[in-house]
């Protein structure tokens, strides 16, 4: 193997592993907050789990339709997302919406992980998609470790 393809191939691996969440992986984390208390917000904080998810979401799609689509007019950064309604109306939407998160996030992994998708070819906007990944992988750890200190708080760990 080239020494180019093992760099590009270890960038890969790398990105894949923290857009999954690295030691703390996303969905688990998503998983193990319990649904009857994503709905709640603390006190000074203007966010519950549920906001947060959704807020979380929003992000990663629109970061995601850049990625397959980066010619196209995507705005990759728009006004934030954040959900009106605080608390999933039932344990059946909080895994739904869970579900869908972790769908956009494996179609990122798959674009990331295949080869031929060149992450950093710079196009019209003056992003790449290696941007893309990074910013999704960051966004969602500062977001995940919201989550995880109201989970604390929350009784949830």
């Amino acid at each position: 193997m080239k020494a180019e393809q093992h760099v590009d191939q270890l960038m890969r691996e790398q990105l894949v592993e923290l857009l999954r969440g690295g030691f703390a992986p996303n969905v688990i984390l998503l998983r193990e907050f319990h649904y009857d208390r994503a709905g709640v917000m603390l006190p000074g904080l203007h966010f519950s789990g549920w906001i947060l998810l959704g807020h979380l979401h929003a992000r990663l799609a629109t970061l995601l339709q850049f990625m397959k689509n980066p010619t196209g007019d995507v705005d990759v950064w728009p006004d934030a997302h954040w959900p009106e309604n605080h608390q999933p109306a039932t344990d059946q939407e909080w895994n739904t919406a869970i579900d869908a998160f972790e769908q956009d996030q494996e179609e990122m992994i798959r674009l990331v992980q295949n080869p031929a998708v060149d992450l950093f070819q710079v196009h019209p906007n003056g992003k790449t998609l290696s941007w893309a990944a990074m910013t999704t992988l960051h966004h969602t750890g500062y977001h995940i470790g919201q989550l995880k200190t109201v989970g604390r708080q929350l009784g949830v760990w």
